[in-house]
């Protein structure tokens, strides 16, 4: 063949591998806007169902516990008058809720929900009872959606990533051609690069911890040339990106949103953990139910913004106070739970006594308004096996123990008697 046709069948195909390689990088360009906007919708749905799941839990724990003070035997027309304020209170609160898209068209939590702002239709017991089952239901398929949109983000960047790596080894198949007659010096590089890429996607990780690991090894290499560098940081840097973005999104499963304690949802499982456990080895486990004085005056006079201040004050005294051991959470509105595994009744009536005290003595904005001067707390406590026979009469019994400091005046700790049905007082402010 003469030299002019070998010249001509070099530009033809030089001419193909630009045409080509340009083709590939419009793909990419493309390809990427795409999973770009992908993903982000993907995040986006996660954090609209996360704060519905928080709604849910935080609607559900309000609805617990007026659920069980319209239990309790004997309450009088006042109480009983004082719960349904409550629970309008309460519908009012969460008419947000009621119009989410996730909630279930035609329950009762949807009817009562959507029900009028100023309607006092009263709901009874076993109503009640229904409803928290149903919201139940709705909190548990409502996790199982978070947790397949997650499992989504990573299978979609395990896609993406097969994606750019079988694109990067077909341009570079296709301007090879080019890279031989015009750019000989970078040939030897690129062919590293592709190489090295092709067995990254041969041996893909199954986490994204593993595929960011692999990508930084690369880097280990001596004298990894600027492609391979900046392909594989990238790639690195996006893994560890998600994977940063998947601890969040575990964190936000057992974090209450104002106060940084753990959710109700997280002390349940712990608490029905901890006493199985505790049966098995013959343990004691404690409980203190813990709630503001006068809150709700608190925050009708200087408005929820300086409240939530309040509530995230005490929650970190609360959290210094507890061992690395105990599970403190906010357990719904001014109302917190801590958990004291393998504690008897005396440590925990101590340490209840040293928060209350702390908490006393701490200066909050306006406190000199509340009633005695001061911000304070009533704690409850109960122990199992001593006062409790599961765990749910655990809550029960040092719920009472609160409302007996309430009743007492407040600024107390008052610890639970086990067969008489009330609680003795055992610190006061």
């Amino acid at each position: 063949m003469k030299q002019e046709e070998y010249d001509g069948v070099d530009r033809a195909a030089l001419r193909a591998a630009i045409i080509f390689g340009a083709a590939a990088l419009v793909v990419a360009i493309v390809g990427t806007g795409w999973f770009g906007l992908y993903q982000s919708h993907l995040l986006r749905t996660i954090d609209e169902e996360q704060a519905f799941y928080k709604d849910l839990v935080e609607c559900r724990a309000s609805l617990a516990a007026l659920e069980d003070r319209m239990g309790e035997p004997g309450l009088t027309l006042a109480e009983m008058s004082d719960i349904q304020d409550r629970l309008v209170l309460e519908r009012a609160r969460f008419a947000e809720t009621g119009r989410r898209e996730g909630l279930r068209k035609g329950g009762r939590i949807a009817a009562w929900l959507n029900t009028g702002k100023n309607s006092r239709e009263e709901v009874n017991h076993e109503s009640l009872g229904l409803m928290l089952v149903e919201m139940d239901a709705m909190i548990l398929l409502t996790a199982k959606k978070i947790g397949m949109s997650s499992e989504t983000v990573g299978t979609s960047l395990h896609f993406y990533l097969v994606f750019i790596v079988l694109l990067l080894f077909t341009i570079v198949l296709a301007a090879g051609r080019l890279l031989v007659s015009n750019y000989r010096h970078s040939l030897q590089p690129l062919n590293q690069l592709a190489q090295r890429l092709t067995q990254l996607n041969r041996n893909l990780p199954e986490s994204v911890h593993d595929t960011a690991e692999a990508a930084s090894n690369i880097l280990c290499n001596p004298d990894p040339s600027p492609e391979i560098r900046y392909v594989t940081e990238s790639v690195a840097v996006l893994c560890r990106e998600i994977e940063e973005k998947n601890k969040k999104l575990d964190e936000i499963y057992i974090r209450d949103e104002k106060t940084n304690l753990y959710n109700y949802r997280h002390f349940k499982e712990h608490l029905i953990i901890d006493v199985e456990r505790a049966k098995r080895y013959g343990d004691s486990i404690s409980l203190a139910m813990v709630d503001i004085d006068f809150f709700k005056r608190y925050n009708d006079s200087y408005g929820h913004i300086v409240g939530d201040k309040v509530l995230a004050r005490i929650a970190d005294i609360i959290r210094d106070q507890c061992r690395v051991t105990d599970i403190p959470s906010r357990f719904g509105g001014e109302e917190f739970a801590i958990l004291f595994p393998k504690t008897g009744r005396a440590m925990a009536i101590d340490t209840s006594e040293r928060l209350r005290q702390v908490i006393s003595a701490e200066p909050f904005d306006h406190e000199r308004h509340q009633p005695g001067g001061q911000l304070t707390v009533s704690i409850g406590v109960a122990t199992w096996p001593d006062d409790a026979a599961d765990w749910y009469s655990l809550i029960n019994n040092a719920d009472q123990a609160l409302y007996a400091a309430k009743a007492q005046g407040r600024n107390r700790v008052v610890a639970f008697i086990p067969g008489k049905g009330q609680a003795e007082p055992q610190h006061e402010g």
